[in-house]
């Protein structure tokens, strides 16, 4: 039978665990600096909202898409989908076919990172995403035109993104000492589907004229 020291000294280890547990869970849950957000910013270059339909809506619904970063190279095989506003619906095109689709129930829309529905992507293979926000009409979607990078590239961006392993601390110090010739990696890194989201979460749109794109 545990006599009263032994609780003692039991509930004392306990309760250091858990002040450990705490301690760490806080620190990967602290926001991000802002002078980094504004290094990431400043690293990534603008993304604006693009208007869903183009010019033919007359009460255009805005959207930005998040990962992968759309104006550089798609620098992993699997990308993450992410957005900044909900959405009724997502079609990944290839050649003009639809190859993956996914439609919001009635009662809810699509939010959050999606993991990347299809087999790996292909170096130099191109591919198109469409968005259609929470709101808009049927036809009327956000285009996105994308590449992936060369096998070369797709090879050490993943070998950067392995030696990070799962801890958002050191996803955040690799991103805080980055230099500014190496800055091509930081889309690659964030597409990746072991990026923390205290990273992803830190985007907002550019608050500027939207890009209008047809379909």
């Amino acid at each position: 039978m545990i006599n009263q020291i032994q609780m003692i000294k039991l509930s004392a280890a306990f309760c250091f665990a858990c002040t450990i547990n705490l301690t760490a869970f806080n620190v990967s849950a602290q926001p991000i600096p802002q002078t980094l957000i504004q290094k990431i910013r400043s690293f990534l270059g603008i993304n604006p909202p693009v208007a869903a339909g183009g010019s033919r809506s007359n009460n255009n619904q805005l959207v930005c898409l998040l990962s992968p970063w759309p104006t550089a190279e798609v620098g992993v095989s699997k990308p993450v989908l992410q957005t900044s506003a909900p959405l009724t619906e997502i079609r990944i095109e290839k050649n003009k076919q639809i190859v993956w689709q996914r439609r919001a129930s009635t009662e809810k829309a699509i939010v959050g990172a999606i993991p990347w529905p299809l087999l790996a992507l292909n170096p130099g293979e191109e591919f198109t995403l469409k968005l259609r926000p929470e709101g808009s009409a049927g036809g009327d979607f956000a285009i996105y035109l994308l590449r992936v990078a060369d096998q070369a590239t797709l090879d050490a961006n993943q070998q950067q993104i392995n030696s990070l392993g799962i801890n958002p601390r050191n996803w955040i110090n690799f991103v805080a000492n980055l230099k500014t010739e190496n800055r091509s990696i930081l889309p690659a890194i964030l597409s990746s589907s072991k990026a923390p989201s205290e990273l992803l979460n830190a985007f907002k749109c550019e608050q500027e004229s939207p890009v209008q794109r047809q379909n």
